[in-house]
């Protein structure tokens, strides 16, 4: 049997969740247009936040790796 209750608290729950969602997003493309407006480059702040992500080991052999390709392709 269908909770008519319940099943209104979870839809609002949800709902809830995508306004927060959605304020995020906005709050987000203001940071980033903050920072493009100082002169910085998107792409590296997006990049350096996916590198301050992981793991410092795995950053360390990952950064290895590149400039053993680097050397090997001489770039």
């Amino acid at each position: 049997m269908l909770e008519a209750g319940k099943l209104k608290q979870i839809i609002s729950k949800i709902e809830t969740i995508e306004e927060e969602r959605a304020e995020s997003a906005d709050l987000l493309k203001d940071a980033f247009n903050e920072a493009k407006s100082m002169g910085f480059d998107i792409k590296i702040i997006k990049h350096v936040l996916k590198l301050r992500k992981k793991d410092r080991d795995a950053l360390a052999e990952e950064d290895s790796l590149i400039q053993l390709y680097r050397d090997a392709l001489e770039i």
